[in-house]
């Protein structure tokens, strides 16, 4: 019963499994990955940053209001009315009489004052500050950009390390089963060659041992099938014992290219390359934002306002106020923190122009060395061709003549190891020759075809 349930469990587990290929792998992962997806969060604020700093090209606007209850408005009462005679310019009475009144004015009215302000700013001269700034936030969002491609190129890398070493683990698993198969079918001929008394018990306890003793190998390549597995399937940001397929194989496909070619094309398509040199236009650009502290601003200034009771608490008409000017300001002295920032991006420029040396340095050491190991591996996967068609001859050869009494059991066994090596460094070659093109792709920055 429990073998039924483990089957049922197996057969369930293969059935969820979906067959993967590289290329889907890939696209798996640029969706899953963190670190790309902190990246791309990273080119999100720069954009932002980008939007802030184009707003300060053009005019603020901002509008403000207030409604406020007081105890102390001015108010004014109408008193007694009482008549003065009129006088001609002598001062002399005509008889006529005009009305006059009393009033008293006192300041401890409660009521509510209300106020409306729209106001506009726009600086319309800076040194250059905002509109450099604002090349430098558009130099940023670049270079997020490129920091985005880097990261992920070393997704897509990783994806193929860990694809193409699950492949190198579940061939190197079947070539082990297919030894041990081939040994097992070796003893089998012993014992009944043993049976009919035409070889010594040494040959079969040789035989023996030598099937047990491949027993531990293939424990091992079947763990590292596992833990090959389980690493692919984190670098697919999935779960760790997730049921996988592997839809393609280790493919060889010659890459007919010139070193200096690939890296001048590297110099054209490295994302880190191109980033150290927008970040060189950055500093230039900061420089001239440091020399601008030294320059006057001229900004255009406007309000207009609306308010009511703010006087006499009696009156309910709205007052409209408005106001134009011209705001100037130059610093005449800043304690020498404009000559610290020049002296700074100076400093900068020096360390970024280093940087780019170093980083040209690097690329071109980097195509190199991955365009002479991916050629060094081509050639060990040609050699190992002919090295697993010879074993596998040698081991045909060892059999027919042990068959005849031509050949020791030694011979066989000795063979049956030769090929099985033969054909694990076959495919360890092809398994490298393939890590090290994807890690030339990527010194490059492009795909080779």
């Amino acid at each position: 019963m429990r073998r039924v349930v483990a089957l049922v469990i197996l057969f369930a587990s293969f059935a969820a499994a979906e067959d993967i290929s590289l290329n889907q792998a890939i696209d798996l992962a640029l969706k899953q990955n963190a670190a790309l997806k902190i990246a791309q969060y990273k080119v999100s604020a720069a954009e932002g940053q980008l939007m802030t700093a184009r707003g300060y090209l053009v005019p603020q606007l901002s509008v403000s209001g207030s409604i406020v209850r007081l105890n102390s408005l001015i108010d004014m009462k109408a008193g007694q009315s009482y008549y003065l005679p009129v006088r001609d310019s002598n001062f002399i009475p005509t008889g006529d009489m005009v009305q006059m009144s009393s009033a008293s004015i006192t300041s401890d009215k409660i009521g509510n004052t209300y106020s409306g302000k729209l106001s506009a700013s726009w600086p319309i001269y800076t040194g250059g500050k905002i509109w450099q700034g604002y090349q430098i936030s558009r130099l940023n969002r670049q270079a997020a950009d490129e920091s985005y491609d880097s990261a992920r190129a070393g997704v897509i890398y990783a994806v193929k390390q860990a694809y193409y070493g699950l492949l190198l683990a579940q061939s190197a698993y079947a070539v082990t089963q297919e030894a041990v198969s081939s040994i097992g079918k070796h003893l089998g001929r012993v014992q009944a060659l043993y049976q009919k008394g035409m070889v010594s018990r040494y040959d079969l306890l040789r035989a023996e041992v030598q099937l047990s003793n491949m027993q531990p190998q293939l424990i091992r390549m079947q763990n590292a099938v596992e833990l090959s597995r389980q690493s692919f399937n984190m670098a697919l940001n999935r779960e760790l014992n997730a049921p996988v397929v592997l839809s393609d194989s280790m493919a060889f496909h010659l890459l007919e290219a010139d070193s200096a070619l690939l890296v001048g094309r590297a110099f054209q398509a490295r994302p880190e390359y191109k980033s150290i040199l927008i970040r060189q236009k950055m500093v230039d650009k900061a420089k001239l934002i440091s020399y601008a502290s030294y320059q006057p601003t001229v900004a255009l200034i406007a309000d207009y306002s609306y308010s009511k009771g703010s006087g006499f608490s009696g009156s309910d008409e709205w007052q409209k106020n408005w106001d134009v000017g011209v705001s100037a300001s130059w610093p005449l002295f800043d304690g020498g923190s404009g000559l610290g920032r020049i002296k700074e991006a100076k400093a900068n420029a020096q360390q970024l122009k280093l940087a780019k040396e170093m980083v040209e340095d690097g690329i071109k050491l980097e195509v190199s060395a991955n365009y002479l190991t991916m050629k060094a591996n081509e050639k060990a996967i040609s050699s190992q061709e002919k090295a697993v068609q010879q074993a596998q001859e040698a081991l045909n050869i060892a059999q027919t003549r042990y068959e005849n009494g031509q050949a020791t059991n030694l011979d066989v066994l000795d063979a049956e190891v030769a090929l099985t090596q033969a054909k694990t460094n076959k495919i360890q070659a092809l398994h490298d020759y393939l890590v090290s093109l994807a890690k030339l792709e990527m010194a490059v920055g492009a795909t080779l075809k």
